[in-house]
This record gives C-alpha cells, sequence and structure tokens, in this order.
C-alpha cells in the first residue's frame, strides 16, 4: 500500500516537472528577458557602487598628493584612521556607554582627514595666491610669443620662480597639452589643471589656454580681464585678513593656554596631584567626555578659522 502511494507521488512529481517544463520553454524568451534585466540591475548597483568607492579614493588620493607631493596608499590611511578609531573606542569604554564611545571615537577618527583637509587646502591656496603673477607673467610671455601658447608655456616653466606652487602644474599641462591629440585629451589636460588650484580664475585660464591651443585664437582680452579681477579680489581679500587677525590669535594661543592654565591652577592651588587630574579627565565618563568635546571644538574653530583667514585668492 505505501509502496503504491509512493509511486502515486512520483508520478505526480513527474507530471507537474513536466508542465513547469513546458511552460518554461513556451515563456524561455520573457524569461530570459528578466534574467538579463536582474543581472543589469546587479551590474550597475556594483558599478555604483565602485564608481563611489573609486571616487573617494580619488578624493583622498588627490589630497595626499598635494600636501606629501607624491603618491601614498590611500588604504594606509584608512587603516590608520581605522586604528584611531578602535583606540579611542577602547579607551572610551573604559568610563563610557557603548554608543557614546563609538560616537567620540568615531569624531576623533576623523580628525586626521580633516586636517589633511586643511593642509591641502592651505597648500591650494599658495597656489592661487601666485595668480596675479601668474597670469600678468602669461600675458607678457603670451605677447612676447606672438600669441602661440605652447611657447608661452615653456618660458613660463622656464622662468616660474615667482611661482613655486603653480609652476609643477604648468609644467604638468605642457607635457600633456603637447601629447594631446584631439580636442578630448586637451580638455581632460585643462581641466587637470584648473582642478589642481580649485580656483574660479584657474578654471578661465584653463578655458582661455584650452582656446588659444586648440583653436589658435587670440585669447589676450580673456587673460586681461582676468588679471583686472585678480587685482580687485586681492584688495578685498587684504582687508578680510585685517579685520578678523584678532580672532585668529585669540583661538591659536589662547585657548590651549587657558585650557593648560587652568591645569596648572587645579594642581597649584585645588590640592589635586597631577595624576589624580588625569584619572579624573580620563578615567571618568563626564572628564573624557568633556575632554573630547573641547579637542573637537578647537579644531572646528581652528577651520573655521582657516576658512575664514586664509581664503583662496578668487573672484
Amino acid at each position: 500500500m505505501m509502496r503504491t502511494e509512493n509511486i502515486s507521488i512520483l508520478i505526480t512529481g513527474v507530471f507537474y516537472a513536466l508542465f513547469a517544463g513546458g511552460l518554461l520553454l513556451a515563456r524561455f524568451d520573457r524569461f530570459k528577458t528578466l534574467l538579463l534585466i536582474i543581472r543589469t540591475r546587479r551590474r550597475l548597483r556594483a558599478g555604483s557602487r565602485a564608481a563611489r568607492e573609486g571616487a573617494l579614493d580619488g578624493h583622498l588620493g588627490g589630497l595626499l598628493h598635494t600636501v606629501f607631493k607624491r603618491k601614498y596608499s590611500t588604504n594606509a590611511f584608512r587603516s590608520v584612521s581605522g586604528l584611531i578609531f578602535l583606540c579611542m573606542l577602547f579607551a572610551g569604554l573604559q568610563s563610557m556607554r557603548p554608543a557614546a564611545a563609538s560616537l567620540f571615537a568615531f569624531a576623533v577618527a576623523l580628525t586626521p582627514y580633516f586636517l589633511l583637509r586643511i593642509r591641502a587646502e592651505t597648500i591650494r591656496r599658495r597656489g592661487s595666491l601666485e595668480g596675479e603673477r601668474l597670469v600678468a607673467a602669461f600675458l607678457n610671455q603670451y605677447r612676447i610669443a606672438n600669441y602661440n601658447v605652447y611657447e608661452t608655456l615653456e618660458r613660463l616653466v622656464a622662468n616660474g620662480a615667482g611661482f613655486r606652487v603653480c609652476a609643477g602644474h604648468i609644467f604638468k599641462l605642457l607635457l600633456e597639452i603637447r601629447n594631446a591629440g584631439n580636442g578630448e585629451k586637451l580638455h581632460r589636460a585643462t581641466e587637470a589643471f584648473a582642478n589642481a588650484i580649485d580656483t574660479n580664475w584657474s578654471r578661465m585660464l584653463a578655458y582661455n589656454i584650452r582656446l588659444g591651443a586648440g583653436r589658435g585664437m587670440n585669447v589676450s582680452p580673456g587673460i586681461e580681464d582676468i588679471l583686472v579681477q585678480l587685482r580687485d579680489a586681492r584688495a578685498g581679500l587684504e582687508e578680510t585678513k585685517r579685520l578678523n587677525a584678532e580672532s585668529s590669535r585669540i583661538i591659536t594661543f589662547f585657548v590651549p593656554f587657558l585650557y593648560f592654565g587652568l591645569n596648572a591652577i587645579a594642581v597649584r592651588f585645588l590640592g589635586l596631584s597631577f595624576p589624580e587630574l588625569l584619572r579624573n579627565q580620563l578615567g571618568t565618563s563626564e572628564g573624557f567626555a568633556l575632554l573630547i568635546l573641547i579637542a573637537l571644538l578647537f579644531v572646528v574653530n581652528v577651520i573655521l578659522i582657516e576658512l575664514v583667514m586664509h581664503r583662496k585668492m578668487d573672484y
């Protein structure tokens, strides 16, 4: 009886399988299209994720190259940041809850990136300050070279002592546009120069170089206009620095002096020993949170002052 029942189930299963196979064959084109849609969506998601990771690596790589003048591994920078996160997390877990410790550790782990960004922007700012001299020299050499962009760039590279930061970008631009066989390569070369300095005047100068090198146009009126606007921008930049000089000195020098001075007063007049002071700041959740908050606010204020005081020379 059991054997007959098993045979009946087996036959029923075979018939269902044949029916499903026939249905699949009858609708094979639709199933094939569905599979193609699923695979395409997976590839698009993987491609967008890889593009985001590639953009992040390109951003970090550009900052590292700007600061250290050579190519460094972005994975090493991420590893250092991750190590800082783990160390701060371990220190925070001794006196704080896991959520609060993770938040503070994440904030501290981002500090190397912010410092790297500040340093890179400082270097770019120095390059932007060379804009007026660079544009004036370009205009003079452009006229001497009878409106030949290539010869103008060669002269700028040979006499680039007045703009040390931009001289390297000019040299790289000259090499790339000499090897540019079409308009797309020329466009990429000039865009790379503009992004290296990252200012409006560098983009306008790159655009004029592209027109002069690609179409042979006389771009001296456009260069003259850039030079006039840069001279106006310099006057406004100097006025901003004068107005904010006192705030910069207070944050940079007075805040650290005040913090260490208060610690010295606590040890000297309140009867606290130095190990006890460290234990109160690092061994308790309130003291550790306050210390991290002070450090983060100090970094944020330094960043804001850098952004205000050391703006790029631009218009």
